[in-house]
């Protein structure tokens, strides 16, 4: 079976794409001829003009006009629409996050509702159970399946502290790197922070990925003055192993297993969810996870996000669809 994944390739830049490859990498250790093809070509500046990617092989668009399966991350291109070729739809986004992205004129949602329309697509999956209520919803007349969301377990792993944070002789240091969207925000996991950070002495919070300071210029301040103010960065990824592995925990305001939570999980990070944006009760959860073994934190992403089952389990959507 000749199954291709369109997603738009961007190595080390984007959760989805790596997510993408991952899948990809297992789905070809299971023997299923499995290629990434970008549906932008030439328009992608992020390509690495290689023949494949950390184990997952890229093919050309003549290669996925012959697929027995597309599998839609971003997308199919316009040559690919005009096919009646069987496709799966990627439910990758947040459906809040996807809805409110038509107000910017990015119409993911009725992108969706288009796709259910279309008998040639098959299914959707997602990596969220969650979600699956909401894609029951727009989608009506096709079958959700969800699969279990994977990491590398090898490029994210345990290891020694080699990293030095901004910020010196801190005891414990505290990273949030989640890419902030309209649906979410770091402003109830910042406050969280700022007030138990007030019963600790020498903690630093380290930010990655703000592109814009200036909503939490306040807190930003705040932290300064106290002293608690470590790292603030913007696109951070290749480095974020080190610092998780540096890190005493991970702080997020996600409620499901984001890339931020299986990279730092798959570090060995404790992970603080905090879903606000009622604050009260939330100081315990800092001190359960640094309570937390490492190495207990990665036996459970080990368990829970290993691409081999997510392979599996995509797989057997792949045989239902085929009727083999």
């Amino acid at each position: 079976m000749k199954v291709a994944h369109l997603v738009i390739v961007t190595p080390g830049r984007t959760g989805l794409y790596e997510t993408t490859r991952e899948l990809v990498v297992g789905l070809r250790a299971r023997g299923v001829d499995s290629c990434i093809v970008d549906p932008t070509e030439s328009e992608n500046t992020f390509h690495p003009g290689t023949l494949s990617d950390r184990g997952a092989r890229f093919a050309e668009m003549s290669w996925a006009l012959d697929a027995d399966v597309l599998v839609s991350h971003q997308g199919l291109g316009e040559e690919l629409e005009a096919t009646d070729q069987p496709v799966i739809h990627m439910a990758h986004g947040r459906p809040r996050s996807s809805y409110l992205q038509g107000n910017k004129g990015h119409n993911i949602y009725q992108h969706m509702f288009n796709q259910n329309k279309l008998r040639r697509t098959k299914a959707v999956v997602s990596f969220w159970p969650q979600h699956e209520p909401y894609l029951n919803v727009i989608f009506p007349d096709t079958d959700v399946h969800t699969v279990q969301a994977p990491v590398d377990l090898e490029a994210w792993k345990p290891g020694e502290a080699e990293y030095t944070f901004d910020g010196k002789g801190s005891t414990f240091n505290v990273v949030i790197a989640d890419m902030w969207r309209d649906d979410i925000d770091p402003f109830v996991a910042i406050n969280a922070y700022a007030l138990w950070a007030r019963e600790v002495p020498n903690v630093k919070l380290h930010l990655y990925g703000v592109t814009d300071r200036k909503a939490i210029a306040p807190l930003l301040s705040t932290l300064q003055n106290d002293g608690t103010l470590g790292e603030v960065r913007g696109f951070v990824h290749s480095g974020l192993a080190h610092a998780y592995r540096a890190a005493q925990c991970a702080l997020t305001t996600q409620t499901i297993d984001t890339r931020s939570v299986r990279e730092a999980m798959a570090c060995g990070c404790p992970v603080v969810r905090i879903p606000g944006p009622n604050l009260n009760g939330f100081r315990p959860l800092f001190w359960e996870a640094l309570g937390r073994s490492r190495d207990v934190v990665r036996q459970e992403a080990e368990k829970r996000f290993d691409p081999a089952v997510t392979a599996e389990q995509f797989h057997n959507v792949l045989l239902s669809i085929s009727g083999d």
